[in-house]
């Protein structure tokens, strides 16, 4: 005796597709969640099983696609960097005006999206690090990872002036200045010695002045 469900039952390349879609749904629901608890919990307390409670998942199911907690961590730390870069792009690209117009742009931004993200994620992947030879290679892989999303955002947004030389070695300062202000700001008894944000922008356009009149 058969059961029917009143839906119609799909086969070939439809079905094929509705499964994909739903593996990738899953996939997004995961990483979503991880990244909720990273911004929540922090590094330390973001677990598979608790990551599978905020998804409504089981934790078998997180483990089927992503088998290890590093794995899992790096897939969702990816996935931000990877949103955050096509919010950039998709808000900046058409941003007219002169070179130095466009790049304070996209430092102002750069600024703007470091307080928005969980940045605090990010100095703690680097802080574990330094102990736990898994999570340095997961780091290692996303350091370069976010490296290519900042040139390939800056590209789109600047065009032919991030092909000059140097300009990888300006962007990699400007990005490094910035989460070190931010570092600095986040410890309560070292905040005092961070400057007004005029201030670092401040020195970072003088900075990019010196360079295109370099490369000029």
């Amino acid at each position: 005796m058969s059961v029917t469900t009143g839906e119609p039952r799909r086969s070939g390349p439809e079905a094929k597709r509705s499964r994909a879609e739903q593996r990738e749904d899953t996939r997004t629901a995961i990483l979503d969640a991880t990244i909720a608890s990273l911004v929540e919990n922090g590094h330390a307390a973001t677990t598979t099983r608790g990551v599978a409670e905020l998804a409504g998942l089981s934790q078998g199911a997180v483990q089927h696609y992503y088998p290890t907690r590093a794995a899992l961590l790096d897939a969702a730390i990816r996935r931000l960097a990877d949103i955050t870069a096509q919010a950039v792009v998709e808000t900046y690209s058409s941003v007219t005006g002169t070179d130095r117009e466009r790049v304070g742009v996209l430092v102002d931004e750069l600024w703007t999206l470091a307080h928005v993200a969980p940045v605090s994620v990010g100095f703690e992947f680097l802080a574990a690090a330094r102990t736990d030879p898994e999570m340095a290679v997961t780091v290692a892989h996303l350091v370069e990872h976010i490296e290519s999303t900042v040139f390939t955002v800056a590209r789109r947004v600047l065009g032919e002036l991030a092909d000059r030389p140097g300009a990888r070695d300006w962007m990699q300062i400007t990005v490094i200045t910035v989460a070190g202000v931010l570092l600095t700001a986040s410890v309560p008894a070292a905040s005092s010695l961070v400057p007004d944000w005029s201030v670092v922008r401040r020195h970072i356009m003088t900075s990019f002045d010196t360079w295109r009149g370099e490369h000029r």
